[in-house]
């Protein structure tokens, strides 16, 4: 086994703080000393967990983009695998992670194994402890990893390992490797990446082999498949994973078959609240084991003292039976019966307003004009250090949702937007090339100096209807008129009324009325602005890190309305008192339940 110049350097700091022989380790693996143990400096009682780290946080970039590694915090790891491990009933357990990078989780198996089993060190990473990685380095470090702790204890280096790189995700490599062998314990925290990302080899074994990798799907998803797979019937399940597949479109086949074989035994979620140092990304411990049960317990993350010990969480039963496949809402049982009320409303959302969402060019840079200049005819459009002119004629004015907070915000808006396109039978189509060149020419010549840019959206696999037509045709037709906007998350309800017709908007939702009295505006937007939709989107929505919510059309469409007498249309129209307005449509709703009661 060959080790470079910072592996030497990490084991001989680690192995001279436990007053260990350097030059025997390193013997045993038949490598020539580079660096000399004098040479090397080191701090008394080094930790195995600073080596791991130190591993963990120095894998190629290439391999971080291609596996989505991050180091696993040890509460983390130690909560998996006592769950999963030292909570096991069975007699003799084999361990696999089948994403191992340098072998965090394999290294604290190694310790509950040995508390657990009748079995040396060096025996157990011969006999139970099995990993697979993608980044050979990964591998081995993982290899030297348990190979030092069997040293350290019992002065050994294990004689075989059943640490294999390759991809765990092709079934020809697992079969090859794994010789169709289940295991008592499956752990880890598996990669988080959007499979556009990853290289073709790589998407076409995903597609070929995994059934619950549908469209745009997370490669974490995948691996819960696996893990179910490589899982005996008498064991359990351990990973931290994105709890984005308790309500993306993408885990919803997932969730049916989990749903279906009431496999989840735990979920720990840690909401908006960060487990990996340096990276923004949502989690949740998951516990999986093959016994059909009637519930699940779920723990949530509610502040950061609850960090601390997820042991003493409080908990709550969810029944499988109260789960619906299109999301998880996972609550306290008040928070669903809050939830229920609200939904069961006289209607939804979705009943009576069409949700729209905005443009989407894919190259905003080159359609957008913040707060432009104004040339005569034109609009002075400033990219990439040179100036152009654009026809105001082709443009159109834009709002960006994400950041408007008022009616004030709207009416002082300026940003325009390039729209190649015209009107036709009231329906828009894209601008003809000679038409826009004769009609547009300053625009035309700009767009042309764009070119580049527009052929490589998407990564240059799609072909639009013209080169210069925007990325998405969703809003086109579909944005102009009076509306209500929302964006794509706030801490707050941030519906905000757009009475300008002929402006269209991007990064953001529009909700457009289609029933009495709700094409009110105003009436609508006092509504959806109360305290009622706040609650029931801290209760059911997309957390995002410091309390930020999604207020996507996911998370908003089943928001339930009351039906409203003309009276309490009277009053809500005159009411601006925002306490006033909450206690008022506290009041309707729960007597509209109590009614909606009544009739069950």
């Amino acid at each position: 086994m060959s080790l470079d110049r910072f592996e030497q350097e990490i084991i001989g700091r680690y192995l001279i703080s436990k007053k260990l022989n350097f030059e025997e380790f390193l013997g045993k693996f038949y490598e020539r000393i580079e660096i000399l143990p004098s040479r090397i400096n080191y701090r008394e009682n080094s930790d195995i967990w600073e080596v791991i780290k130190k591993f963990e946080t120095t894998i190629d970039d290439k391999f971080k983009k291609l596996s989505g590694s991050f180091y696993t915090p040890y509460f983390i790891v130690d909560y998996i695998n006592t769950r999963v491990i030292l909570e096991n009933p069975s007699k003799d357990i084999k361990v696999i992670d089948p994403a191992c990078g340098s072998g965090a989780f394999l290294i604290d198996a190694l310790f509950k194994l040995r508390r657990k089993l009748q079995k040396t060190y060096k025996e157990l990473v011969e006999e139970n402890i099995f990993g697979i990685d993608i980044d050979p380095r990964a591998v081995k470090r993982t290899k030297i990893l348990l190979s030092l702790i069997v040293f350290e204890q019992e002065g050994e280096i294990p004689t075989r390992f059943n640490i294999y790189f390759g991809n765990s995700l092709d079934k020809n490599f697992l079969k090859k490797a794994l010789k169709g062998l289940k295991f008592q314990a499956v752990i880890g925290n598996p990669p988080y990446i959007r499979i556009q990302n990853m290289d073709e080899n790589i998407r076409g074994i995903i597609k070929k082999y995994w059934k619950f990798a549908q469209g745009d799907t997370d490669v974490f998803i995948p691996f819960i498949e696996l893990g179910i797979e490589l899982l005996a019937d008498d064991g359990k399940m351990g990973y931290i994973i994105p709890n984005s597949y308790f309500t993306t479109h993408a885990a919803k086949s997932l969730r049916k078959f989990l749903q279906k074989k009431r496999y989840i035994e735990e979920i720990v979620d840690f909401d908006h609240y960060q487990v990996f140092e340096g990276i923004t990304t949502y989690t949740a411990i998951t516990i999986i084991s093959k016994k059909p049960k009637s519930y699940f317990i779920l723990k949530k993350i509610r502040n950061d003292n609850d960090m601390k010990d997820l042991n003493v969480l409080e908990d709550e039963k969810v029944h499988f039976e109260d789960l619906h496949a299109e999301k998880w809402v996972l609550v306290s049982k008040s928070d669903k019966e809050f939830i229920e009320i609200i939904e069961n409303s006289y209607y939804k959302l979705k009943d009576i307003a069409h949700i729209r969402v905005g443009l989407a060019t894919l190259a905003d840079k080159v359609y957008i004009l913040d707060n432009p200049e104004e040339d005569g005819k034109y609009f002075v459009k400033y990219f990439r250090g040179k100036k152009f002119l654009i026809e105001k004629e082709i443009t159109k004015e834009i709002i960006k949702v994400s950041i408007i907070k008022s009616e004030e915000d709207i009416i002082k808006n300026r940003r325009r937007i390039i729209f190649p396109y015209k009107k036709i039978n009231r329906m828009y189509v894209i601008v003809g090339e000679e038409e826009l060149k004769e009609r547009f020419p300053e625009t035309y010549k700009y767009l042309l100096f764009c070119k580049d840019i527009l052929t490589k959206r998407d990564k240059g696999r799609k072909q639009y209807e013209t080169w210069y037509a925007y990325g998405r045709t969703q809003g086109i037709n579909t944005t102009f008129g009076r509306k209500i906007l929302t964006p794509p998350m706030a801490l707050n309800p941030t519906f905000v009324v757009c009475e300008k017709e002929n402006a269209t908007f991007y990064s953001g939702y529009g909700i457009f009325p289609k029933i009495e009295p709700f094409t009110d505006l105003y009436l609508l937007k006092k509504i959806l602005n109360s305290e009622i939709m706040k609650v029931y989107i801290e209760s059911t929505s997309k957390s995002y890190r410091g309390g930020w919510k999604s207020y996507s059309k996911t998370f908003i469409k089943n928001f339930g309305i009351p039906k409203l007498s003309d009276k309490q249309v009277e009053f809500l129209r005159k009411e601006e008192d925002k306490e006033t307005i909450n206690s008022f449509l506290r009041e309707v709703y729960y007597e509209q339940a109590k009614y909606l009661y009544r009739l069950l």
